[in-house]
């Protein structure tokens, strides 16, 4: 089934493949997959927005910078 924009691809909503990987790198992975959002950067001991953003991916990442969540559309 094609998608209204004529891609033919559903848009990616998330990045299972990019946690352990550093924040920056991440970040342009999701940018490649999906220029139409925007990434959003959170410590792990931070608390995460409550509203919904469909044009926002937010990336959890620990001390490291390294991502331990599985960034999602949201």
């Amino acid at each position: 089934m094609a998608s209204a924009d004529g891609g033919g691809d559903e848009q990616k909503t998330s990045w299972p493949e990019v946690v352990g990987w550093v924040t920056l790198n991440a970040s342009f992975k999701i940018a490649s997959d999906r220029p139409d959002v925007s990434t959003a950067f959170y410590s792990d001991t931070t608390p995460l927005p409550t509203d919904y953003d469909p044009k926002r991916v937010i990336i959890i990442f620990d001390s490291g910078n390294v991502v331990v969540k599985t960034p999602v559309v949201g």
